[in-house]
């Protein structure tokens, strides 16, 4: 993205005007700056003062500095020693194994490598190393300095990733991998954490929803050298309407089959079914499952709760290529594994959709279709195919990577193959190339924000300042492809306009999801220590806390609105996990700081779309919503009691909010000080990237220094 000559203009101004001083964002610098004009306020500002400026390399400087000699003051100081380790219960607890031995679940702490590091990153503090906090009543008193910098240590590491592997254990005494992008492992995080350290929770077992308690689909390799059962088949016509009616559902999936070719394979297999699947047996595999998928779009909900079409599933999964990785057709291999993927998704079968997924993406590699694929050597045809379905399971492997929470198979650095939109200029093509970088910014996510290694140790609010950046660079192109072909208006019938707003909303959730449970972390501390004192955060941690809740609340409402004109994908994965990891952050931030969000509409936007999720079938809906009831009722003794007031507005002139930097959130003016309206759902388009890119600027070096009143800005 070219860099903008007036944010680069905006980045050397001096002086900011109250009002942007107090929201904490960058100002013009004029008079009046664009920002008060733009919203018809009065602009004004402060009388000139002095300011200091130092280099990032100097700051470095003096916390290296002080790191060290702090670590020598607790060595020579055992007062003091016990004190920074007793007021650091953000130590390792959840760094281990997921227990069902004490309570209902807990984390075992890890004493290889779950010990977490408290780091100071403040100016002030590296100028007073050797200051010490007051003893009274032979107890160390609570100190602003420590507050300060236990508070910037909990935001500095995702508490989501270990320096090794955590496991659940499950009740029959399994180890379960519980990867740190995973909204079921997060659920699993959160109940435990809240169980062991929370006991008037009261909490009730987890339960432990594993692959295949939704519904667990089974059936027999077939061998190869038979001829497969072309029994109970449904005549032409209706194989074609389910066929139609999958293309509808899938969306930019439905590049995952060549129409031309499958629609001439299904006039020749209606010939002769025998010979033609015999012949063809992994387009039949294909054929099988796109039956599988009409009728679970199609049919209402079994009185048994099978998915609808479950047998047609069954014999296609029984076809699927062996790991052998010889087989006459490799492009139809590779369609079948990713159809089967999706299916296995579907029924909540995670960790065999996973492997599926995974076996096509190899076989890509395997073909060389990662690479372009020169149109001299095969023609246009076969190349511009192998070029999309490649696109289709590069997508649907980060999408499933993020849900099992595992890493991919393959670096975008070692792909080399064209977008879509380089050589196709359709809108589905441009559609399609928007969802590729929407899947590339997923994997930017996994290897940032829920990054391993000592390189990312206190790296977390960096990197996320990193995504913003990212994710305004694509909103920007997001925004011009729906103005231009959608004429500005969202309409509800569009679902490509509407899966690409879900996509960007969720990545603004994944991508803010740690931050979450870092204030969760530091909301039981404070309740366990039973003090009255509200929770602060810094302007900047309290402003991403907000943009969660608004993009999981835009999520719900999103979804809300396909509910009513019943245009919801009620099979696919897709939309439950975009529902319920959305309701979960949003349960955990109505604990933690119930000031941001405004009401409780999303409660009942919630009930709307998993009610009409069950009411159509999906396996997972009834898990989920299990989950959600269980975390609300042992969230309540640390829910607030009274609803949340209407919040006053913030006092810029305040000197104590200016020098210290951190607020009570029950006193921010959410309306003015978050006031982008990400991803807004409304009759107009609306994803600018000017909001991201304000709340990324908070974030930077200088506005991180003067959140912790080293500096005046």
């Amino acid at each position: 993205m070219p860099p903008n000559p007036s944010r680069a203009k905006s980045k050397k101004c001096q002086r900011a005007c109250i009002r942007c001083r107090g929201m904490k964002v960058k100002c013009s610098g004029s008079e009046p700056c664009n920002r008060c004009a733009r919203k018809k306020q009065p602009c004004r500002f402060p009388a000139e003062d002095t300011r200091i400026s130092v280099s990032e390399r100097y700051l470095r400087q003096l916390e290296e500095q002080f790191t060290k000699g702090r670590s020598i003051h607790r060595q020579s100081d055992p007062l003091n020693t016990h004190h920074n380790i007793t007021s650091s219960s953000f130590a390792g607890d959840e760094d281990g194994i997921l227990s069902p031995s004490n309570g209902p679940s807990f984390l075992l702490d890890d004493s290889t490598g779950g010990q977490w590091r408290r780091a100071s990153h403040g100016l002030e503090s590296a100028f007073h190393p050797t200051h010490t906090p007051q003893i009274e009543n032979g107890q160390p008193a609570e100190d602003p300095d420590v507050e300060h910098d236990g508070h910037r240590s909990r935001f500095s590491r995702n508490p989501l990733v270990d320096r090794d592997p955590s496991f659940a254990m499950t009740p029959d005494g399994r180890f379960w991998y519980m990867g740190p992008t995973s909204s079921w492992s997060f659920c699993r995080r959160v109940l435990a954490l809240i169980g062991r350290r929370v006991p008037e929770a009261n909490c009730p077992p987890d339960p432990w929803h594993l692959d295949g308690m939704a519904f667990k689909l089974q059936w027999r390799p077939f061998p190869a050298d038979e001829v497969p059962d072309v029994t109970n088949l449904p005549p032409l016509d209706y194989a074609l309407f389910l066929f139609n009616t999958v293309k509808f559902y899938f969306g930019f999936l439905s590049f995952m089959i060549d129409e031309e070719s499958y629609l001439r394979h299904l006039h020749e297999f209606y010939d002769d079914p025998p010979s033609k699947a015999a012949s063809s047996r992994y387009w039949y595999t294909q054929y099988l499952l796109v039956l599988a998928f009409g009728k679970a779009f199609l049919t209402p909900r079994n009185p048994s709760g099978t998915p609808p079409g479950h047998q047609y599933a069954s014999r296609a999964m029984s076809l699927l290529p062996d790991l052998s990785g010889m087989h006459e057709d490799p492009l139809t291999c590779i369609q079948a594994l990713s159809l089967a993927a999706v299916y296995l998704q579907s029924i909540d079968m995670r960790r065999a959709a996973f492997q599926n997924i995974g076996q096509a993406l190899r076989s890509c590699i395997i073909e060389g279709i990662h690479r372009h694929v020169p149109e001299e050597l095969c023609g246009a045809e076969l190349s511009s195919r192998c070029r999309t379905i490649f696109w289709v399971v590069y997508m649907l492997d980060r999408e499933f990577s993020a849900l099992i929470g595992a890493p991919s198979s393959i670096r975008d650095e070692d792909i080399t193959v064209r977008l879509p939109a380089e050589m196709e200029g359709s809108v589905e093509h441009i559609n399609l190339t928007l969802h590729v970088r929407l899947s590339r910014l997923m994997a930017q996510i996994l290897t940032t924000v829920y990054g391993v290694g000592d390189e990312f140790n206190g790296s977390l609010i960096r990197n996320t300042q990193s995504i913003l950046h990212s994710m305004a660079e694509l909103s920007h192109d997001l925004t011009a492809f729906l103005n231009e072909h959608f004429h500005g208006l969202i309409s509800r019938a569009s679902k490509m306009a509407i899966r690409l707003m879900l996509a960007h909303h969720h990545c603004v959730v994944l991508t803010t999801r740690p931050l979450v449970m870092c204030a969760l972390h530091m909301h039981i501390e404070k309740t366990e220590r039973n003090t009255s004192q509200k929770l602060s955060l810094s302007p900047a941690v309290a402003s991403l806390l907000q943009c969660c809740a608004d993009s999981a609340q835009t999520i719900l409402q999103t979804l809300q609105t396909l509910a009513d004109d019943d245009l919801m994908d009620a099979f696919l994965p897709f939309q439950i996990e975009d529902a319920s990891s959305s309701a979960f952050v949003l349960y955990l931030i109505r604990a933690i700081a119930p000031s941001l969000i405004h009401n409780n509409i999303w409660c009942d936007h919630l009930e709307c779309v998993l009610d009409k999720l069950i009411l159509k079938g999906n396996p997972a809906a009834p898990l989920r919503r299990q989950e959600l009831r269980q975390l609300e009722q042992i969230l309540a003794p640390l829910t607030p009691k009274s609803d949340p007031i209407p919040l006053p507005r913030i006092n810029a002139s305040s000197n104590t909010q200016e020098e210290s930097g951190f607020q009570d959130l029950e006193q921010v003016d959410v309306e003015e000080a978050f006031e982008w309206d990400l991803l807004g759902l409304n009759s107009s388009v609306s994803l600018p990237p000017r909001e991201l890119l304000d709340l990324a600027d908070q974030l930077d070096v200088e506005s991180i220094m003067q959140s912790v009143g080293g500096v005046v800005g």
